[in-house]
């Protein structure tokens, strides 16, 4: 018994030792790290810029009442800009609160938001089944929406969650999450403000959301990763809302501005808008402009069901997406003695979508990048050596579709009717190390609405209606 008890104090005065003799600072698990030597405070310093440059193919000619180029020009303008610059902290403290801050630098505050924070949250991890999340964060709604932007297959997520699905990507609030035993399933459930990134509650209308899904093959992986990563699952998010449509400021004076909490609008990958809330509706009896827009009023129900089955270096994606959100439309008018309101009920979105993906990896290493679906945190499981940075060449293709309507409207309403979109993308990512990207995508996009229905004039009076918009968009980018 005392060879025993000797054996194991030695052994653990070794572990002690080696512990405290590990670098204060380097890079391990693919993060780089400072620390103390007790691993009490662990902070990974962390980082993202992407560099992206857009090229619309088939801009065609002006028109001749137009002047080319204009703010006037309807045609999307060829373009590089600085899409995401943001530093961000990550780290752990007392090895159970994990916390993650992030402020981005390639934009600036919207109309009634707070500031141009990404992530900011704090991760409680006593229990490997049961975690509390709290603060801002990409929202727990399907399976592109919990994907860090570093690591999306095409440049940004597809249509049916970042247009349609869920376009505020972020929420404010607070979940439970954790993986049952063996990994065989994981769920992800709370409430939120549901207003968006940056934006307190708007309505005193919480939004209750949540994701789960189940990896039957994960028991029997046995380390081997893709076994793990095949799943099958779904998200849900209900809401209810009153009087969103307020406008930023004592007036609304100028009825051009951006009004508060407005439904959002839809752009292609490359930004060109095929759908806006806020439009011009004619003019009343002495000839004033007539501004609509519309806003959340009543129930907002969402659901999505998804699909992950990666096979070794090939991989099946899919996902769909199903929402109904009661609408108020608010006309805003200018007259000789100031401006007035009126508030219409009874409008409503409902629409569906879906897309589908295929990708391979054609060249080097398959394993150095996250799982989707899931954006883990850090954490310094030991240290060693860091190993050759891997690399790795992925091509992708994908298939989107979307088709919603605008219903509860006057006849003559400009927004009423069916919008629809097909898009088909080709991508190719080159990535040296998980912290270097170059990508290349080739996107078409119909925009139409469907057969045997009268078309939304606000959709008949876009560029690329019942016609093909190209676009071809390139991406550097460094991710820490």
């Amino acid at each position: 018994m005392r060879s025993i008890a000797v054996l194991t104090f030695s052994l653990m005065c070794c572990t002690a030792a080696a512990q405290e003799s590990a670098p204060l600072a380097g890079y391990a698990n693919g993060s780089f790290f400072l620390r103390d030597p007790h691993d009490w405070f662990v902070l990974f310093p962390k980082g993202r810029l992407q560099v992206d440059w857009y090229n619309f193919l088939n801009r065609g000619d002006a028109k001749p009442t137009v002047d080319p180029n204009s703010s006037g020009d309807p045609r999307p303008k060829n373009t590089l800009f600085v899409r995401r610059a943001r530093a961000e902290l990550q780290g752990t403290i007392f090895k159970h609160f994990d916390f993650h801050i992030a402020g981005e630098f390639a934009s600036v505050p919207g109309a009634g938001a707070y500031g141009t924070v990404a992530d900011a949250y704090i991760v409680v991890n006593y229990f490997d089944f049961l975690q509390l999340e709290a603060g801002q964060f990409d929202a727990p709604f399907t399976l592109e929406n919990r994907t860090s932007d570093k690591y999306f297959d095409f440049m940004e997520r597809s249509v049916i969650v970042r247009a349609f699905g869920i376009p505020q990507n972020k929420e404010n609030g607070a979940f439970l999450f954790g993986w049952l035993p063996k990994r065989v399933a994981y769920y992800s459930l709370g409430l939120a403000n549901g207003d968006g990134q940056n934006f307190k509650d708007q309505s005193n209308g919480i939004a209750v959301m949540g994701r789960a899904f189940i990896a039957p093959l994960a028991p029997f992986a046995h380390g081997r990763r893709w076994m793990e990563d095949i799943w099958a699952g779904g998200s849900f998010w209900y809401q209810h809302d009153t009087n969103e449509g307020g406008v930023v400021g004592s007036n609304f004076a100028n009825l051009s501005g951006a009004t508060q909490n407005d439904l959002a609008g839809m752009s292609t990958q490359g930004g060109f808008g095929f759908f806006s809330s806020n439009y011009n509706n004619g003019k009343d009896t002495a000839g004033n402009n007539i501004r609509e827009h519309l806003a959340p009023w009543g129930n907002t129900y969402r659901a999505a069901a998804e699909l992950n089955v990666p096979i070794k270096k090939l991989g099946l994606r899919a996902e769909y997406v199903w929402q109904q959100v009661d609408l108020a439309a608010y006309f805003d008018q200018a007259n000789a003695t100031g401006t007035t309101r009126t508030i219409q009920h009874g409008a409503q979105l409902n629409g569906q979508g879906y897309y589908v993906e295929v990708y391979g990896w054609i060249l080097g290493d398959v394993n150095f990048l996250e799982t989707p679906g899931l954006e883990p945190m850090p954490h310094i499981k030991k240290f060693a050596a860091a190993p050759e940075p891997k690399w790795g060449l992925m091509v992708a293709g994908k298939y989107e579709f979307l088709s919603f309507d605008l219903n509860g409207l006057a006849a003559n309403d400009p927004g009423k009717g069916n919008y629809q979109i097909h898009v088909a993308e080709l991508g190719v990512n080159g990535w040296a190390t998980k912290h270097v990207r170059l990508t290349a995508n080739y996107v078409m996009n119909y925009i139409t609405s469907s057969a045997g229905t009268q078309a939304p004039a606000n959709l008949q009076k876009n560029l690329y209606y019942n016609r093909a918009e190209h676009e071809l968009l390139f991406r550097l980018a460094i991710a820490l």
